[in-house]
């Protein structure tokens, strides 16, 4: 059998349009639409893998252009299985222009296709090529609290509970003594036999927190017995992250806008989170998120990674989460998105708290379709409705 050669990239854009009733709220924004940017990665063999840039489907006409301009000539022409080399070969030549941002979240995807071929080249699911499974089942926390209405927050927060969820986030970020009243609300009103998370988003709106702010926000918030307190300060002040975590008696989460393991050294080198949160079409790729996994685990520091966009950044993450032995829990977006849904070769099993995953499927367990790409054809056009720019964050 000749060697298997890439031969091809292709960056597909999706979109899913909510109606007016599917729309959905964090705090400084609405939500119109879903998008999602993935790559198809060929070989000269027929197989294929699917990977995903993360959220720069935000602006989904640049990824295109720098794989085509930069990236597709370092790759064509290769063996897929050398995933650290040309890992390597992609960052080392975007260094003096992408360290951080685009550049990472593009090679992040490039990177989960290879896994996806090679897994489907030797008829094993990807988190087997990681050194195996860790965890039959993964809990999962219900990823939700986006209104900012309280008595539409309340019912939501409590329906999740309901439906056997033993661990609930909900968004906060625009009014900070406003924020502390909405979560010591919604733990009186779930009881305190659930773990609940509070995700500020780095703040969500325009302006981010400054540590005096967020460290009465920390304050205010410990009687609610957070699981953790979730982006509280713009992810580029690891003093302010230092400082608020040795403070105060909430565990701090972070990660989801760091990139690659040299960007995570400092964060768990210098203890200024308790809880990394990587994502695999993000932060670097699969093999990426997994060596930062290590360095966090010699930390004795536990690892939640950041899931939010399509079926493909799911699986990538869960066959990380999978097969890392220091993760905890699995996000798991509640809010309305078959591009999430509908790419999954097989849908996952949840039940009382805890999903079931897949077994035994070659790759990452994603379908691309002729029929998907045409049923969500692109929409150009905005996909958050902003509220009015404001730096008051006033306790």
């Amino acid at each position: 059998m000749s060697e298997l050669v890439i031969t091809n990239i292709e960056t597909i854009r999706l979109s899913y349009r909510y109606s007016e009733e599917e729309r959905w709220q964090c705090p400084g924004w609405t939500t119109l639409q879903r998008n999602a940017t993935l790559v198809r990665v060929w070989t000269n063999k027929g197989i294929h893998g699917v990977g995903e840039v993360s959220e720069d489907s935000c602006i989904p006409q640049s990824v295109s252009s720098i794989i085509d301009e930069h990236f597709r000539a370092m790759l064509i022409g290769e063996n897929p299985f050398d995933i650290e080399k040309l890992w390597r070969k992609m960052f080392v030549r975007s260094l003096h222009w992408g360290r951080k941002g685009g550049a990472i979240k593009i090679i992040s995807g490039l990177e989960i296709a290879l896994w996806d071929i090679v897994g489907k080249a030797l008829n094993r699911p990807v988190y087997d090529l990681l050194g195996g499974v860790c965890r039959d089942r993964v809990r999962v926390y219900a990823s939700a609290g986006m209104s900012n209405e309280e008595n539409e927050l309340i019912e939501e927060m409590l329906r999740h509970k309901e439906e056997g969820y033993t661990a609930l986030k909900m968004r906060i970020g625009g009014s900070p003594r406003g924020d502390v009243e909405k979560v010591r609300k919604v733990r009186d009103a779930i009881g305190k036999d659930i773990d609940l998370m509070a995700d500020a988003g780095m703040s969500y709106v325009d302006a981010t927190w400054d540590f005096n702010t967020a460290l009465r926000v920390a304050r205010g918030l410990e009687p609610a017995d957070l699981f953790w307190l979730e982006e509280p300060l713009i992810n580029d002040d690891i003093d302010g992250y230092a400082r608020l975590a040795a403070e105060v008696d909430i565990p701090i989460a972070a990660g989801e806008n760091e990139y690659t393991k040299y960007g995570f050294k400092e964060l768990i080198a210098r203890r200024a989170v308790d809880i990394v949160q990587p994502d695999a079409t993000r932060s670097g790729g699969i093999m990426e998120c997994k060596k930062i996994a290590a360095i966090a685990d010699a930390f004795q520091m536990r690892m939640a990674p950041h899931i939010f966009t399509s079926g493909v950044s799911l699986m990538a993450n869960l066959h990380l989460i999978v097969s890392s032995p220091n993760a905890i829990i699995m996000e798991y977006d509640r809010t309305i998105n078959p591009l999430r849904d509908e790419l999954l070769v097989e849908p996952l099993k949840y039940e009382n708290g805890f999903i079931t995953y897949p077994k035994g499927i070659p790759g990452l367990g994603v379908n691309l379709t002729d029929e998907l790409i045409e049923k969500f054809k692109f929409i150009p056009g905005e996909i958050l409705s902003k509220g009015p720019f404001t730096c008051d964050h006033a306790f």
